[in-house]
């Protein structure tokens, strides 16, 4: 979803970092994968949060759950 009016720059960078923290995880189960298996969910999870990320830094898109966690009225 495209930031509105609602979303501040504080806001903005909270989930900016939010997103980064997820990235930084999904990075390090990657690293942390053994099994073939393990390794093809981390891959899944990693291109995930790349992509997450990507949208938000590109093209200003919020993900869905930090908007419904708002605590704002719409």
């Amino acid at each position: 979803m495209e930031p509105g009016p609602l979303l501040d720059k504080y806001r903005l960078r909270g989930i900016e970092q939010k997103l980064t923290a997820e990235l930084q995880a999904a990075s390090e189960q990657l690293r942390l994968a053994s099994s073939e298996e393990e390794k093809r969910k981390a891959v899944e999870v990693y291109l995930r949060a790349v992509q997450r990320f990507r949208d938000f830094a590109a093209k200003g898109i919020v993900p869905e759950e930090f908007l419904r966690h708002s605590g704002g009225s719409h």
